[in-house]
This record gives structure tokens, C-alpha cells and sequence, in this order.
């Protein structure tokens, strides 16, 4: 199922607490990240948050958005380029 701008919110919130120290917290979020990378929108979503002014924006978690936005292009978006 593909992401959409609703799960922006949501998205925020899994960046955030994968920055998080608490290990209960940064578990299932990486998971979910890492379970989210394939899904079509996942860099839709991720641009929204490095973009977004409205959601109390840490920088930090603009920046991890940023990293997740960059392995992403890196992972899917070359490795499709050089296979054609």
C-alpha cells in the first residue's frame, strides 16, 4: 500500500523516535522505517517532512529524513538506473 501525504504525521513520528535512546522506542520505529523503504511514497513522505514548517519541526528529525531520503535514492533509484 502506497504512503500518502496522511501519513506524514506518522512518519515524523517513526524518524523521531528511531533518533530515540530508549531501545523500546528506536526498535520498532527502525523496523517500520526499514519495512516502509520499498512502499511507493516512502521519499514522498520523507520530502514532506524535510520540507514541513507546521509539524513543530526538530532539525533533527528533518535531518534524519534527509539521511532516509538520501539511502533511499541510493538503494532504489541508481541501482534501477544502471540496470536499463
Amino acid at each position: 500500500m502506497a504512503l500518502s501525504a496522511s501519513d506524514v504525521a506518522a512518519m515524523y513520528s517513526l524518524l523521531s523516535n528511531s533518533m530515540s535512546t530508549d531501545h523500546r522506542l528506536r526498535g520498532p520505529a527502525e523496523d517500520a522505517l526499514a519495512q516502509s523503504e520499498s512502499r511507493p511514497g516512502f521519499c514522498s513522505c520523507l520530502l514532506e517532512v524535510i520540507t514541513a514548517k507546521d509539524l513543530g519541526s526538530q532539525t533533527d528529525v528533518r535531518m534524519m529524513a534527509t539521511v532516509y531520503f538520501k539511502n533511499s535514492v541510493n538503494r532504489y533509484w541508481r541501482h534501477r538506473r544502471n540496470s536499463s
